[in-house]
């Protein structure tokens, strides 16, 4: 027989079984009941030939105040009926399923579908077996659920044992609630098979099989099962083959000082050592819901290749290794590794030495005096003693021996700054500043200010310090007036709306740059312009803005780090705070005209000294 012959004889029954028409590519079916203006009568339906099990399923859609016309018909048989009202007593949309020549399991997979929230169209069809519907059901679900959404919280009355069954929303538990009424006590092997009957099977708690067998557990819901979680896999990374953990510490010396001369700030490679290896993202560990739907556990988050210079590998080997001699340098942020060769000097600079000036590291063995010019875009180290000059560094500076510039020198860093002492000098970092001491400096610091060992002390001059102050001894007996600052929040905030309103400016002039590049563009396209000088003008113009926005960001980001230990900045003195000292912790002033032993000062202490 065609297929055609076989959907119209199909037609024919449904026909002279419904009185109506229905077409096997046309669902879903929704099934006409007789209207009828008053309520209905068991008799009336009993004398049309409805047994005594239809008669049980509407007479329980009209305890439960259902629209029982809709399934009250000899044209289904009670089970198909069961079916028909459980979905509605559940709020489905019954009309998917209400064609009688589906059998009450078709209609049952088409109802769990229904209810679980799934689009019941693909499998909703008479061509399907119970067995295909059950597979694209649970097909269906999979992928909802896998892809994380979840449906809602269903609420299941088995009317056999009056037992209700709780699952959530994600299906990750189930908890079973015994009637409080009747005195029946279940088995387990009871429970398990109604679990089984819900399709609650995996993760079963065998202490709440246990506790639902007594009966005291009457009455409250007892966790029956619960899901695994799917775990997510382990992120990629690189595998370093160099020391980061740098600068090292000072050494704490008998006397009570601290040592700088072995303090390095990065670790040293040969050409062709071997950097880094990347690391690829583990598999996440798989999950199981309550109903036995396996969740895949996402797959931990891929970095991408590293950049940087002085060093050789490709984004396929991953597997980066130095290419000349030099400092290591790694930024785990933003995925740059650099061999940054170091220039080294062998002797003395001063003033008739000569600048020294590169793009890189400067390691000078000797001392640094007079009116020498020492800049570097990466570290400096100072091996002998500094008694004049001008050092800048865009990371770290490293001064193995002591400063003394007699205010004739300074020293900037956009890191740290570390030195056995300090005295008379201008020191600016965007770190921390370090020593065993410091005598008569002018300080900022936007970290803090650190005098180390048995015989720290800062005595004379002035510091601010964004994140704090500490030492064994604050301030002078003689005339010296020392004056600490932290906490400079009023200043960082102004600072920051600073570089807001210069970002605007640069937005703006990105935004016309843009505008004009894309009219040019046209422009060009049509033939209008053939000279692409301007053009060239406008894309360079663009890049310099990209390089101001960057930098701007840059800054922002890093005073907004700086803000948040600003918050938290105090003023330590270890051992004493000595008469004469000026204490500003955010713009509370304290002059302090007796010595205090060791203290700590916050801003709310000030406050509380001023009142």
């Amino acid at each position: 027989m065609m297929i055609d012959d076989l959907i119209h004889a199909v037609n024919g029954l449904i026909e002279i079984a419904n009185g109506e028409l229905v077409a096997l590519d046309e669902e879903p079916v929704e099934v006409k009941a007789e209207e009828r203006t008053s309520d209905i009568d068991l008799a009336e339906l009993e004398a049309m030939g409805l047994y005594d099990a239809q008669l049980q399923e509407v007479e329980l859609g009209l305890r439960q105040n259902l629209p029982v016309q809709l399934y009250a018909q000899n044209c289904y048989n009670w089970m198909q009926m069961k079916e028909i009202r459980l979905g509605m007593q559940a709020q489905v949309d019954v009309k998917w399923y209400t064609n009688p020549l589906y059998n009450a399991e078709q209609m049952h997979q088409i109802r769990l579908g229904l209810e679980y929230g799934l689009d019941v169209s693909g499998y909703a069809r008479l061509i399907y077996t119970v067995s295909d519907m059950y597979k694209k059901r649970h097909a269906l679900m999979e992928e909802k659920y896998r892809k994380g959404e979840t449906g809602q919280e269903r609420y299941i009355l088995d009317e056999f044992t009056r037992i209700r069954i709780h699952l959530s929303a994600d299906l990750m538990a189930a908890w079973i609630l015994l009637p409080e009424d009747g005195d029946r006590i279940y088995t387990i092997a009871e429970l398990r098979r109604l679990l089984k009957k819900y399709e609650v099977r995996h993760g079963i708690q065998a202490d709440g099989l246990h506790e639902a067998t007594i009966q005291g557990a009457r009455g409250k819901e007892i966790l029956i099962a619960q899901g695994v979680p799917p775990m997510p896999g382990k992120d990629g990374y690189y595998e370093l083959y160099f020391n980061r953990e740098l600068p090292d510490s000072p050494e704490l010396l008998a006397d009570g000082s601290v040592d700088y001369s072995h303090v390095i700030v990065a670790d040293t490679a040969q050409p062709g050592q071997k950097l880094a290896e990347y690391r690829r993202a583990g598999r996440g560990k798989q999950g199981m819901t309550v109903t036995g739907i396996a969740l895949d556990g996402e797959t931990g988050r891929e970095l991408p290749p590293l950049t940087g210079s002085g060093i050789t590998g490709d984004s396929d080997s991953r597997v980066y290794s130095a290419a000349i001699k030099g400092y290591v340098t790694y930024d785990a942020e933003s995925g740059k590794l650099n061999v940054l060769s170091t220039y080294l000097v062998n002797g003395d600079v001063n003033s008739y030495s000569g600048s020294v000036i590169y793009d890189g590291t400067i390691h000078i063995s000797g001392a640094v005096s007079g009116k020498a010019m020492i800049r570097a875009t990466g570290d400096v180290i100072v091996d002998g003693f500094v008694s004049g000059g001008h050092i800048e560094a865009g990371n770290n500076v490293i001064l193995r021996s002591g400063v003394n510039v007699a205010d004739q020198g300074s020293i900037q860093a956009g890191g740290q700054i570390m030195g056995k002492f300090f005295e008379r000098a201008r020191l600016a970092a965007g770190g921390n500043i370090e020593g065993n001491y410091f005598l008569d400096c002018n300080i900022y610091s936007e970290g803090k200010v650190l005098a180390k060992g048995g015989k720290s002390r800062i005595m004379g001059g002035e510091m601010t310090a964004s994140a704090g102050v500490e030492a064994g001894i604050i301030g002078n007996y003689g005339s010296a007036r020392t004056v600490v600052s932290v906490a400079n929040l009023y200043e960082l905030t102004e600072q920051l709306e600073s570089i807001k309103e210069q970002e605007k400016k640069v937005s703006f002039e990105r935004e016309k740059l843009e505008e004009g590049r894309q009219k040019l563009e046209k422009l060009m396209a049509e033939g209008a312009v053939a000279d692409q000088r301007i053009y060239q003008k406008i894309l360079q113009a663009a890049d310099i803005k990209q390089g101001e926005w960057n930098d701007l960001e840059q800054k922002k980001e890093h005073l907004k780090t700086v803000k948040i230990a600003a918050m938290q900045a105090s003023v330590k003195a270890l051992k004493e705070l000595r008469p004469g000292t000026v204490v500003v912790i955010n713009g509370v002033t304290r002059i302090f005209m007796e010595a205090m032993p060791g203290t700590t000062l916050t801003e709310a202490v000030l406050l509380d000294m001023k009142n």
